[in-house]
């Protein structure tokens, strides 16, 4: 059973939303699979052994990894079944436990949390006594926004969920409750899961889709606000708050949101980006082409020596205090 609940704010100044962008930074204290660990896991036998591959951008190198040597064009239904069955099994050595970074955020009060990792960490974090392994859990508190647009679907959204995420409800740390969006797929839906170049390619179509809506939208109000039906059209509008997550050049989806937000003369809020030095020549391009997109760097008054959990509460605390600037 879907909850049914409802995001309205301003498009612009005080009240706008307050998002978290988190990605697998935060989880590391959890135990959880690197990147490149995932990559093992799915790499074909006759390919372990190759070089030279930790050039090329992980979408693509997922792709040729993960792809038979003599796989036919156009590839069979059987190859690409088996394909989606090593992804499923991949998921199921995913780390779903929370630490004490991660049960910082509800103290945030913010408004969305989105996150780039498959597990469920961070819902573990707000819902400790919850087992989001379970399905009957995720349902009670699974949201889909579609609803708002068109009473007639009645199709749960599976493999590119832009409309649907998990409620936490209001309390003393969340007045106005949290939504809680998996922008690249849970571990739970294997066939969802956003990994290689293709599926980048595909969600990047329903991304700018998406967009286009919520231009057509606002060009019909003039009340000021807005109700959000995705999480693309909230990263547009809100303040977007990134910790944890690199930013690589291959997450070419967000590279084009971040581009797309600098350009929404309907909107003004803003993207904070936390990082710790100490920074080399790649990383300070990696800054330029950032701010070159909109984005404020920040390290949250951290320097070379600065530790990984006094960097990230140091961020923390940074955030909470300019979540509370940008409310008023």
């Amino acid at each position: 059973m879907k909850r049914q609940v409802s995001f309205v704010y301003p498009m612009k100044g005080p009240g706008r939303p307050q998002i978290l962008l988190i990605g697998n930074g935060l989880e590391y204290k959890s135990g959880q699979r690197s990147w490149e660990q995932l990559v093992r896991d799915l790499t074909l036998p006759e390919k372990r052994e190759m070089s030279g591959v930790e050039s090329l951008p992980f979408p693509l190198r997922y792709e040729l990894l993960s792809t038979p040597s003599t796989s036919p064009t156009p590839m069979g239904h059987e190859d690409i079944l088996q394909e989606e069955k090593r992804l499923a099994q991949a998921m199921k050595a995913m780390v779903h436990r929370s630490n004490p970074l991660l049960e910082k955020l509800p103290g945030l009060r913010m408004d969305h949390i989105f996150t780039t990792n498959y597990s469920y960490c961070l819902e573990q974090a707000f819902f400790p006594h919850r087992n989001f392994g379970c399905s009957r859990t995720r349902s009670q508190f699974r949201f889909d926004l579609r609803d708002r647009e068109s009473k007639a679907i009645q199709t749960r959204e599976v493999q590119y969920r832009l409309h649907t995420g998990y409620f936490f409800p209001a309390g003393p740390d969340t007045p106005q409750g949290t939504g809680l969006w998996h922008i690249h797929g849970e571990s739970s839906v294997p066939q969802g899961i956003i990994l290689g170049h293709d599926r980048y390619g595909r969600l990047l179509a329903r991304i700018v889709q998406c967009c286009q809506n919520t231009a057509q939208r606002t060009s019909r109000t003039n009340v000021g606000k807005l109700p959000f039906l995705s999480w693309p059209s909230l990263f547009l509008f809100g303040d977007v708050y990134i910790l944890g997550f690199g930013f690589d050049s291959c997450e070419f989806d967000l590279w084009w949101l971040l581009r797309r937000k600098q350009r929404e003369r309907n909107g003004d809020g803003k993207v904070y980006f936390y990082d710790k030095p100490p920074f080399n020549t790649q990383k300070k391009m990696h800054h330029f082409l950032l701010q070159a997109n909109g984005a404020e760097v920040r390290t949250a008054g951290a320097t070379d020596w600065t530790d990984y959990d006094t960097f990230y509460a140091a961020a923390i605390q940074d955030i909470r205090q300019t979540v509370e600037q940008r409310r008023t």
